[in-house]
């Protein structure tokens, strides 16, 4: 009877896994994900930084597939949104982020650790970015409408993880549906090309910066 109820118990725990979304219901497949070791900043970055980035990878290498789910905020969930993404992510390198985007945008902001990316800078070549190191948070505004009663229009962030070895390329790690990898689109939580919105594009790149708990780096 004791072997019965232990089967039952173990089935229990097997099924409390998320499964892998069916990939047919999923516009888009299954996002890229790369290791520390094709980064090329990582290795001279602080401890925190490292962990906060270590931590981020490992979310996606170690769990099944996490589409983009609204209001996940933990692979219990069975997947992520943008901003319960970096929450989980943050929490579990020992941080204490608002849950939402626009919270986290923030947080950033009242900490004086927020930098405002203007509108003239159309390109990752404008001088404002050149304090953008690798473990800092992302902002968009503009993605989609939000009707949460938000004060101020963030409705997107990621993680920027720095620049691959192989070829320079900007990479970050989110949740999202429809953001590309060397020009693939795919859905759910994992790495993505960090890069300019396009001309005529609905979201706006709108400030970056360090979050609070992690290190500010001396220029």
């Amino acid at each position: 009877m004791l072997r019965v109820l232990l089967c039952l118990v173990l089935a229990g725990v097997a099924r409390a896994e998320p499964p892998e979304p069916p990939e047919g219901k999923l516009r888009h497949g299954r996002p890229a994900l790369i290791g520390t070791d094709k980064l090329r900043e990582f290795d001279a970055l602080p401890d925190d930084r490292k962990r906060l980035i270590e931590g981020a990878i490992a979310v996606a290498r170690d769990s099944p597939w996490l589409p983009y789910l609204f209001g996940g905020s933990d692979p219990k969930d069975g997947g992520f949104d943008c901003s319960g993404a970096m929450f989980f992510v943050m929490r579990r390198a020992g941080l204490e982020p608002p849950r939402s985007s626009a919270g986290q945008f923030l947080w950033l902001k009242r900490s004086k650790r927020l930098i405002e990316i203007p509108v003239e800078a159309t390109t990752l070549e404008h001088p404002v970015w050149k304090k953008l190191q690798p473990g800092d948070l992302v902002f968009w505004g503009g993605t989609y409408a939000p009707v949460d009663g938000r004060s101020i229009n963030i409705t997107h962030v990621a993680l920027f993880l720095g620049h691959e070895a192989e070829d320079g390329r900007a990479v970050m790690i989110n949740a999202t549906d429809g953001r590309t990898y060397r020009g693939k689109k795919a859905n759910g939580y994992g790495v993505y090309d960090f890069q300019m919105p396009r001309a005529g594009s609905k979201g706006v790149l709108l400030g970056y910066g360090t979050p609070p708990g992690i290190a500010i780096r001396a220029e």
